[in-house]
């Protein structure tokens, strides 16, 4: 093809026809200028269209993580609820019964025992740390994902800090020997039969003036404080969320 325009620019010299060459280089030229118009336009629609479809990946994807996170705080809050239900009836438990003192060590370790929310943020962190967010045109909702997030780890800290004091409990008896905690099912396990018999005996649980037995009813009524406010803030979050995860549903389902 350039053979064949250059065989007639040639030609045209050869015969001494300038006005003709200059008009047929003039549109030579602006043939190619079109040529490379066309190809810079070809190449911002396929770049805006592979764009487009990075976005629709990414709203999809949220969409799982959100769908992820809904399941994980069911399966928490559930566990709250339960952890409420056990730690209730072991405090109208405690003053009206003659159960040993494994019954109520075991049971008081189900009821302080707690799970962190790890919620899936694999997206919105690749979208961070590769420079994307730009892709995602629709500004309202990307302004709304990134107050979401913020929001969300404000619940996480609060999740934490409910979370360690609640642990924290368990470390604050002056003798955990004294206390019981040898009788637990993991820690009958570990010491053996030997070892938990050299221990010394204070049933507690059949003196409502004991120190341990006071302590064990504030340790229970605290559970079921934090366990309230777990349920709070697992109520929180599905509230920030569910919003937001019908916006990113609508985007993710367009054509």
């Amino acid at each position: 093809m350039l053979k064949f325009f250059r065989n007639i620019r040639q030609s045209l010299l050869d015969q001494h026809r300038i006005g003709k060459y200059l008009v047929y280089a003039s549109g030579e030229i602006l043939l190619v200028v079109l040529g490379i118009l066309i190809a810079l336009f070809i190449n911002n629609w396929n770049d805006k269209r592979k764009n487009q479809q990075t976005a629709s990946e990414y709203y999809c994807k949220l969409v799982d993580d959100f769908e992820l996170d809904q399941k994980n705080i069911a399966k928490l809050y559930q566990e709250s609820e339960e952890k409420i239900r056990i730690s209730k009836n072991i405090l109208l438990e405690l003053p009206n019964t003659q159960k040993d003192k494994e019954y109520f060590i075991n049971e008081y370790i189900k009821a302080y025992r707690t799970n962190a929310f790890v919620p899936s943020k694999a997206t919105i962190t690749d979208i961070l740390s590769t420079g994307k967010l730009h892709l995602l045109t629709n500004d309202s909702l990307k302004n709304r994902l990134i107050r979401y997030y913020a929001a969300l780890d404000n619940y996480l800290y609060q999740l934490e800090l409910n979370r360690s004091k609640t642990l924290q409990k368990a470390f604050e008896y002056e003798s955990w020997i004294e206390m019981g905690f040898q009788y637990a099912d993991y820690a009958k396990a570990a010491l053996g039969p030997e070892i938990i018999e050299s221990l010394p005996i204070n049933n507690w649980q059949l003196d409502p003036g004991s120190k341990y037995f006071r302590q064990y009813q504030d340790d229970l009524m605290f559970f079921i404080i934090m366990r309230e406010r777990e349920k709070q803030f697992f109520q929180g979050i599905l509230e920030e969320m569910e919003p937001l995860y019908q916006a990113l549903q609508r985007e993710c389902n367009k054509e």
